[in-house]
């Protein structure tokens, strides 16, 4: 009597594990197939967490104008403003540089999406 209440214990245990599971696979297959749909093709944040649009806020460029000249140019000036030298913060220059750095590699991106667009076209 005591084994069959033992191995029941162990049935029911497993199939509630087995059903817990099962559902919590779904519900993750489900947010990251999601997730990977929602957040677009494109990178949104670089390795300082800062936006595209938050990037082109702190170097002063418009969407329209952005180019590599010209995020050079304004992160040049601005980073050489804020030097610790002059008296400003490490944090002010790490924020340009991480903003640089995304809009480099935003730029790189869209080149990327052009040329395989141009590329689709020619076939």
């Amino acid at each position: 009597m005591a084994h069959r209440l033992l191995v029941n214990v162990i049935f029911t245990g497993a199939s509630v594990f087995g059903r817990a599971f099962t559902e919590a696979y779904k519900q993750a297959a489900k947010a990251s197939a999601a997730g990977g749909a929602a957040a677009g093709p494109a990178k949104t944040t670089s390795a300082g967490g800062i936006s595209v649009d938050e990037s082109l806020k702190i170097l002063g460029i418009d969407k329209k104008d952005l180019n590599l000249a010209k995020i050079e140019e304004k992160y040049k000036y601005l980073f050489d403003v804020n030097s610790k030298e002059r008296g400003n913060s490490f944090y002010l220059q790490s924020k340009i540089y991480y903003a640089m750095d995304n809009l480099k590699k935003e730029l790189e991106y869209l080149e990327k999406v052009r040329d395989q667009k141009t590329e689709e076209n020619s076939t």
